[in-house]
């Protein structure tokens, strides 16, 4: 028997196909059956989504599970229940797990537990080197054929310019997606935050934006030189911007590039007080900074928001600074984040921010996703655009880390209710399995 669920009376906005007016949508088997203007078809189920805006479901590029290995920071379930929360029915899981996801188990283990769990798609990604030791290639096409979207060595970038050619190499030859972290060692050489007046006025070592923009303008090269897909990863700086800019004008069709949703909302002066929810890397930087990333988020240098959600247990965090662990939490927020701080401050029309966090991530990826079309899995994210709220991951998150960076600010946008496959799997704060 056909199980049929109808999403009545909301404001439909699809940019795959250009839609961004009131419409139903009428679901059937999991897949989209119609899209158009007062459905009168009859339904097992009925959402009404008055003063709604629907989308398809976001897609979040970059994602630390934690599983296996430190599920006292996060599971796939818990990571799985936060990205429902957020409006996130897809997500991408970075390797560094332990073990890394450097072979065909790991990736396995990661697809069995995203089976089983049955919440979010889960698209694992591998390392480029074994143990992300930057050393030697890792098993890329058997980890392929495994299920893995992706390879990367993501919290740290390939440093040996050779082996990081060879892995071009290598996934050009087997039509896989290389996913770069920028950072030069010798230039980060220790510090903890962004290099200037804060780091100065916080006695604190600074990581210079140059650090990035070389690291960057080494990938484009080598990407230009062998061909390969190359998407580069939470870029936040001037250098970074205008290089990946370049690229893209001189006609570069296998680069793309992301940008972290915290890096165009807020300063490095987040520091301040030894905030080490602040702590991240790329670091926070100033807000000239911000402004380029801003511009070339209008002009199309980046192609995809995302969260890099890394949750750390509570003690990591509250280490000084210079020692605490790197990263915030930010699956449940991302979506009000890019509403608040783009949309609502006048920078971009709603239906491009919901660009970058759906088609925009599916083609980088190539997957059949982050669209409403007729046929097209009914992943779908229904959210309040003016619901002002305040971020408390303390009390107030499915996420088991706490170490949210917009911890105390209010933010308007908040999803509502979230389906994955057709079947309701979050509806005002509960989750359904």
């Amino acid at each position: 028997m056909t199980e049929s669920l109808l999403i009545k009376g909301g404001h439909v906005v699809d940019p795959a196909n250009g839609i961004d007016q009131p419409m139903d949508i009428l679901i059937e088997d999991g897949k989209i059956a119609e899209i158009s203007k007062n459905i009168k078809s009859k339904a097992d189920q009925t959402i009404d989504a008055k003063g709604l805006h629907v989308t398809p479901g976001l897609i979040d590029l970059q994602v630390h599970l934690r599983e296996p290995g430190r599920e006292d920071k996060e599971t796939i379930e818990t990571a799985s229940h936060a990205a429902l929360a957020g409006g996130v029915t897809s997500v991408v899981a970075m390797p560094n797990t332990n073990p890394v996801a450097d072979n065909q188990s790991v990736i396995e283990f990661v697809l069995k537990r995203a089976r089983a769990l049955d919440l979010v798609n889960i698209y694992p990604t591998g390392s480029i080197t074994k143990g992300q030791e930057g050393r030697a290639l890792a098993e890329i096409n058997e980890m392929k054929n495994s299920g893995a979207i992706a390879v990367t060595d993501d919290g740290v970038d390939v440093q040996d310019e050779n082996i990081l050619r060879r892995a071009m190499e290598y996934t050009k030859s087997c039509n896989m997606l290389l996913m770069s972290h920028c950072e030069t060692d010798t230039l980060t050489n220790g510090g903890v935050m962004h290099e200037g007046w804060v780091s100065t006025q916080l006695g604190l070592p600074g990581v210079p934006a140059i650090s990035q923009d070389l690291a960057v303008q080494k990938n484009l090269m080598l990407a230009m030189l062998t061909g390969a897909r190359l998407h580069l990863l939470h870029n936040s700086t001037i250098g970074a911007t205008q290089a990946i800019r370049e690229a893209k004008k001189a006609g570069h069709k296998n680069i793309t590039a992301e940008v972290s949703v915290q890096h165009f909302a807020l300063t490095d002066e987040e520091c301040l007080g030894y905030n080490t929810n602040a702590k991240m890397y790329p670091p926070l930087s100033p807000q000239e900074h911000i402004d380029a990333v801003i511009e070339g988020i209008k002009d199309d240098t980046f192609d995809a928001f995302t969260t890099d959600h890394a949750p750390h247990i509570t003690p990591e965090k509250q280490e000084p600074f210079e020692f605490a662990a790197y990263g915030s939490t930010g699956l449940e927020t991302s979506f009000a984040i890019m509403n608040t701080y783009l949309v609502r401050a006048g920078h971009i029309p709603f239906i491009k921010g919901i660009s970058k966090m759906t088609i925009e991530p599916a083609q980088i990826l190539g997957i059949d996703k982050g669209t409403l079309s007729v046929g097209a899995d009914a992943d779908i994210a229904l959210f309040d655009l003016n619901h002002e709220w305040i971020v408390d991951s303390h009390t107030q998150s499915f996420s088991k880390g706490k170490n949210c960076v917009f911890n105390g600010k209010t933010l308007t946008g908040k999803a509502i209710t979230t389906l994955v496959g057709g079947k309701v799997k979050y509806d005002k704060g509960k989750i359904f399995a």
